[in-house]
Formats: structure tokens, sequence, C-alpha cells
């Protein structure tokens, strides 16, 4: 006769397995405390190093509040659509209709350099995306210089490019003035701008509170004018350079703290007897283009950005192609060229998308396509006042 087995006592198996999920919890708590405490460096480490933003001490102004630099109305007021975290969100995370920008390994164009370019000539040469050679009154100046591959802090991440710089660096010409509009990584380099400086010691023109950052990254104090809108630079006896409003914004990190602490801007440049060269950097469309023409006169020549539209929320800092073409009509200028577009994608508008709709937009305000023209990398284009 088999004996009946005594009842299995379970405990000791419950309470093992009560201690690994314990184990497992207090892990997964020691692993969220050690990713926090990993983020929180990051957001302490980041803004002192490579992310660092400009800084600005000075009196209030109706776009400064003594720390942070913001759009006035009626500027602010006549954004076309109102950006919010939310929208950034959601256009990471939808699924994004993204239009192509083609790879391409070699320029259709070369930069045609002329020997000199004085009197009432002007040139400009497409270098990429906002970085234009413009060269008045005997001059090299080079709008927001980007040679480096991505558009970012560092250079294994980030938009990368899909077109070559138009100009290789050994072409360069010698660069005698740099205006930098704002201190995003499309427009601030800056190893580019170490490179500028120790090769050539430019002027350098920049906007409020991005002295101090063009100093932490050249590691010295180069030459610097730092102004504020409407401030003018006098070059020589022919040539000056005045700070125009924008409509846009800077940050080199995401934190709000590191926000707007540098102010954005423009550049008008005129010669004495020659042309009037109007470079935009980064801005949505508003009355400023008006204002601009009424302060300072038609430009010769405006450098309009088309790129960077779609989603439509992003015109709150941007203008589309048909923006830019009201722009140019409000500025009366008498001739335009495209730029802050074609090298790297940094919204969802693609390549032909730009070009098609700048085509569109010329031919519905019944300008003609010579006179307002969308370079490809490599391009030089002439004019005269």
């Amino acid at each position: 006769m088999r004996c009946a087995q005594p009842p299995q006592d379970d405990t000791p198996k419950q309470i093992d397995k009560l201690n690994r999920g314990r184990r497992r919890f207090l892990k997964g708590v020691a692993g969220a405390a050690l990713l926090a405490a990993i983020g929180k460096n990051i957001d302490l480490l980041l803004p002192m190093t490579v992310c660092r933003p400009g800084e600005w001490k000075g009196p209030l102004t109706d776009h400064f509040d003594g720390t942070y630099f913001y759009n006035p109305s009626p500027y602010r007021k006549a954004a076309t659509k109102t950006h919010k975290p939310s929208s950034l969100l959601g256009w990471f995370f939808r699924k994004r209709i993204r239009q192509e920008y083609p790879t391409i390994s070699r320029n259709e164009h070369k930069p045609e350099l002329a020997t000199e370019v004085t009197g009432k000539s002007w040139e400009v040469t497409m270098v990429n995306h906002s970085t234009l050679l413009i060269r008045i009154a005997g001059k090299n100046i080079l709008t927001d210089p980007v040679w480096s591959e991505r558009t970012s802090p560092v250079q294994f991440a980030g938009p990368r490019r899909v077109r070559p710089v138009g100009i290789e660096w050994e072409h360069l010409p010698r660069i005698d003035v740099c205006v930098i509009s704002h201190d995003h990584y499309d427009h601030f380099d800056a190893p580019t701008l170490k490179r500028l400086y120790e090769r050539d010691n430019p002027l350098f023109i920049v906007p409020l509170g991005l002295k101090s950052l063009l100093e932490y990254h050249t590691a010295t104090t180069p030459r610097c004018e730092e102004k504020d809108w409407w401030q003018t630079v006098r070059i020589n006896s022919e040539l000056t350079i005045t700070l125009t409003p924008a409509l846009h914004w800077s940050r080199r990190y995401r934190t709000a703290a590191s926000g707007n602490r540098s102010l954005w801007c423009g550049f008008f440049m005129q010669v004495h007897g020659g042309p009037s060269v109007y470079f935009a950097g980064d801005t949505a469309l508003s009355p400023l283009f008006s204002e601009i023409n009424r302060r300072l006169g038609a430009p010769d020549l405006a450098l309009l950005p088309i790129g960077a539209y779609r989603p439509d929320w992003i015109r709150a800092h941007h203008t589309s192609p048909a923006d830019a073409v009201e722009a140019f009509r409000q500025l009366q200028a008498k001739q335009a060229i495209a730029c802050h577009f074609g090298t790297w994608q940094l919204a969802d508008d693609g390549l032909d998308e730009a070009l098609h709709d700048l085509s569109t937009a010329l031919n519905t305000a019944h300008i003609p396509p010579e006179q307002f023209q969308a370079p490809l990398n490599g391009q030089t284009l002439r004019g005269k006042a």
C-alpha cells in the first residue's frame, strides 16, 4: 500500500519569486535613477560646452528684457502660424511625408570669380544653404559660413549634406568680412568659424550676444563688431553694413533657459555710389521688409531664404518661396537671389518642391524669373547698381 505524500510547502518558492520581482523592480528604479542623473548631467554639461548659448548684458529694449531677446510687435503678430512645443513633438512622431532631396557627389556649376569687383558692380557665389560669397567695393564678404558635413553640435549625428560645398576651402579667396545672422547650427558653424579666423582673421559682424559665443569657439578674441538692430558698422570710406530686424529666434540646446540668449538679424550692405545688398538671414514674413525699405531704401540685390517651410507652422520663423516673393515686393529690390535651400533637408519640403513653388509664386506676381534666381552650389551671379 502506497503511503500518501505529505502536502508540498510552496512558501519558499513564493518567497523566492517575490524576491526576484523585488530585485527586478529595484533594478528598474536604479536604472531609471541612473538615466535621470545622466540626463541631468547632460543638461548641465552641454549648455556649457558644445551647445553653449551666447550672452548679452545691456539695457532693456523693445526686443530685450534684460536676459532674453524676443520678437516685438508688430513682427511677432505677423507670423503666419503659431509655433507650439506640441507642433514640434507632433512633427517628430507623426508619419511625415517628406519630399525628395537628391544626393549628388559633384556640383553642376563651378565658381567664376572676377579678379576684382569694384564700383557699381556686385558678384555673388552660392556656396551652400545660407553661405554666400558677396564681392562688392573690392571686399570679400562671407555670410553664415558652413563647410562642415553636418549642421549639428557634433559631426556624428544631425542633418547630413546632400550636395558638396560650392567653393572648396582651399579655393576660397581671402575673406575681409564675415557676417553671422544668428546662432543656429546651419548658420553658426563653430569648426568653420575657427578655421576662418585662423586663416584670414576677418572682421566678424554679429548681433548682440554672439561675440561671447564666437570667442568661446575660437578660444581667442577675434576682431568683432557686435551690434543691435539698425546699428551700422563702417568698413571703409565706401562700405557700411547695417544690422536689420528679423522675425526668428536663437537656441543651441533644447532647454528654454538656453534659448534667445543672443539676437538674430539680417544685414544691409551699402556701397557709397555703388550697389546695396540685403541678406535676410533667417526670418518669417512680416512688415519688417517694408520698414527696411523705408529706413534704408530699396536694395539692388536681396538674398532671401526659400527653404525649410513645411509643415506650415514652421513659417512662423521661416519664409516659403511665396513669402520670399512677397518680401521681395515689399523691399522693392531690383533683383533677388534665393538661399537657405539645396544642401541640408531641415524640414519636409524637397528641393524640386521649393524651386517649383518659387517659379509659381513669381509667375503669380508677374515677376520675370531672371529677376529672382535660385542658384545651385557653385554658381556665380553678377549685376550692377
